[in-house]
């Protein structure tokens, strides 16, 4: 018995090893496949989120408790004015990303004022942020997220230090990196290993 419970222990460490590799390597490919848009820091910023996003996602140890009504991961892109770039950044995401540990991944655009609508379930599993929000609108978001005990990506410099609970630190290397007062009034868990390898904004 004490053997079999160890060799599950095994297991359960190898693949939490998995997954943190495998986003530091996507990290890694999307950093030096966009060294031609070093002077578009924005579009390179975007770019990197867009492929980390559902590996970020996948660490958060609750998210298969926060699926869609289909068993899906249903993931959110906000927006405040740019409807159709949401829009292709939901698709593009979903073109190259078919599931999260084995659940097939679902993505649409939603505008704020559709986000907040309290009368609307939206079954949400993370949410990405699209564009530069003015601080009263990433307030709100921040405060649904938080009563949602929810993820809000966001891919723009500066927003972790505004609340959002994860984006890059892009330098000589990237790196996730997290608020964490907002994971701690989120209760969002993250993968112990991941947060070991990550920027930390306390």
């Amino acid at each position: 018995m004490r053997t079999f419970l160890e060799n599950i222990r095994s297991r359960k460490i190898l693949r939490v090893r998995h997954v943190a590799i495998v986003i530091l390597f996507a990290f890694a490919c999307s950093a030096f496949s966009n060294i031609a848009f070093a002077d578009e820091e924005e579009k390179r910023r975007i770019d990197i989120s867009l492929s980390i996003f559902p590996r970020i996602v996948a660490v958060d140890n609750d998210f298969r408790l926060k699926l869609g009504e289909s068993n899906n991961v249903n993931l959110v892109f906000v927006y405040h004015e740019g409807e159709k770039f949401a829009r292709n950044l939901s698709r593009l995401l979903v073109s190259k990303n078919k599931n999260i540990g084995g659940m097939e991944i679902q993505a649409s655009a939603l505008s704020l004022d559709e986000l907040l609508d309290d009368k609307i379930d939206h079954q949400l599993t993370a949410i990405f942020i699209t564009e530069r929000l003015s601080d009263v609108d990433m307030e709100r978001v921040l405060a649904f997220a938080e009563r949602r005990s929810r993820i809000v990506f966001s891919p723009f410099a500066g927003d972790v230090e505004r609340g959002a609970t994860v984006g890059i630190s892009v330098t000589n290397r990237v790196k996730p990196y997290f608020n964490m007062a907002t994971l701690k009034r989120t209760s969002v868990d993250i993968n112990a290993l991941l947060m070991k390898m990550s920027k930390r904004y306390e």
